[in-house]
């Protein structure tokens, strides 16, 4: 495949959800890195300390020709005024969330190209962080903001799945019966952390198995259940990295496959259930991280990172699907728990200033943790678990931290 079979059709997606295919000419993009440089008076060298980098720009010249030119033009600049996030599929860097940033500009021009106009617009890369403001109980928001989601989501499954035909039944039947039982198997551990969260989990299933001869018709009730199953593990006292590695994997799983158009309905059907499980799946990390008490900010924001990539993840096959199987979202669904994802991530990032921040230190001395821990922290009950597990120590070491041994502490 050569370079120009790479490019894609260039278009952006505002918030409200229309799509505006445009033409382009040279693209360009730019990072900066983030980083600080220190020079010491009594030593040699620059210490350089490294943050990380800046989301990346995408500078654009947009153009628009033909007889309505002038209309379709009018209504890309409105869409790149809304507020929000957007969605550029950019024809060589490919899908990107963004915001249009700074000065927008317009030339029409009439008198050497006389139905013709060009947009200079330039696209900011964003996370999906929308920090909660105003918000007395910032995790109720987050959960108000999944139960939409739920609701979008039952409702968009009930509008687009294809079950007139009883083939359509029997293959869409088979396939949500095979996802069921993955779904059980990848979040029963989790499940059985707590008795109550277990006993629950076993009684939707159950419920579900029963009942499916009877669900597959009414595909509503039976997509409510399913989120109701999905999201029970997040409820449970497990640890917050197994809850995130279930639902990782469980998303994983659903998100392999790229359905293809040759099955018609049962193809469709095959990856609106997949999208079904999968999105559900993001909403119940967001449940997870809401129903965790955090010790450290390094937590907070890695499951912050964590839940964005996933959702990213999750975003970029649905794109895929939609693409080759020749549809359109409808953006319900998506627009819910993209505001989930949002509130929640917003919510860690908030709830991390409060929290322990990491510190490392190099032993210069054979050290116990014993006496290391109460000089570290002031004291040593409660603290000496902690500090074992946040630092790894296995073995010897819980004996002896030997010289030259880094070591994790928070403050």
């Amino acid at each position: 495949m050569a370079w120009q079979d790479r490019i894609k059709q260039a278009a952006y997606t505002p918030p409200s959800g229309t799509r505006f295919v445009f033409g382009y000419e040279n693209v360009s993009r730019s990072v900066t890195k983030k980083t600080s440089a220190f020079n010491f008076p009594d030593a040699d060298g620059t210490y350089v300390q490294d943050l990380g980098h800046t989301g990346r720009r995408y500078p654009l010249r947009v153009f628009f020709w033909g007889d309505e030119y002038d209309v379709e033009a009018q209504a890309f600049e409105d869409a790149l005024i809304e507020k929000g996030i957007g969605r550029l599929e950019h024809p060589v860097y490919g899908l990107i969330n963004v915001v249009p940033f700074g000065e927008i500009s317009r030339r029409d021009d009439l008198k050497t190209a006389a139905n013709q106009a060009v947009l200079e617009v330039e696209f900011w890369e964003t996370i999906d962080l929308l920090y909660p403001t105003g918000q007395t109980d910032p995790a109720s928001a987050v959960v108000s903001a999944v139960e939409e989601f739920n609701a979008a989501q039952a409702e968009q499954f009930e509008e687009t799945i294809e079950i007139e035909a009883a083939s359509e039944r029997a293959s869409f039947k088979s396939g949500y019966t095979r996802l069921l039982d993955g779904a059980k198997v990848g979040l029963r551990a989790v499940a059985n952390v707590q008795d109550n969260v277990r006993r629950q989990f076993n009684a939707v299933y159950d419920s579900i198995s029963a009942g499916i001869d009877t669900l597959v018709s009414d595909p509503l009730t039976l997509a409510f259940q399913t989120t109701i199953l999905l999201q029970t593990p997040a409820l449970a006292a497990a640890n917050i990295r197994a809850r995130l590695e279930a639902y990782q994997n469980l998303v994983g799983q659903l998100t392999g496959t790229v359905r293809e158009p040759n099955l018609g309905a049962e193809s469709s059907n095959a990856f609106k259930t997949d999208d079904l499980f999968a999105s559900t799946a993001v909403a119940g990390t967001i449940l997870s991280v809401v129903n965790n008490q955090f010790e450290t900010k390094s937590d907070a924001l890695n499951a912050a990172d964590a839940l964005a990539a996933l959702f990213d993840d999750v975003t970029a096959w649905r794109d895929l699907n939609f693409e080759s199987l020749g549809e359109v979202d409808t953006g319900g669904a998506y627009q819910q728990l993209l505001e989930a994802v949002s509130l929640a991530a917003g919510f860690l990032v908030e709830i991390s200033f409060t929290l322990k921040q990491e510190r490392r230190i190099t032993l210069d001395r054979n050290r116990t943790i014993i006496d290391l821990v109460a000089e570290l922290y002031g004291e040593v009950d409660g603290q000496l678990d902690f500090f074992i597990q946040s630092n790894g120590l296995t073995g010897d070491e819980i004996l002896e931290l030997p010289k030259g041994r880094q070591i994790v502490y928070f403050i």
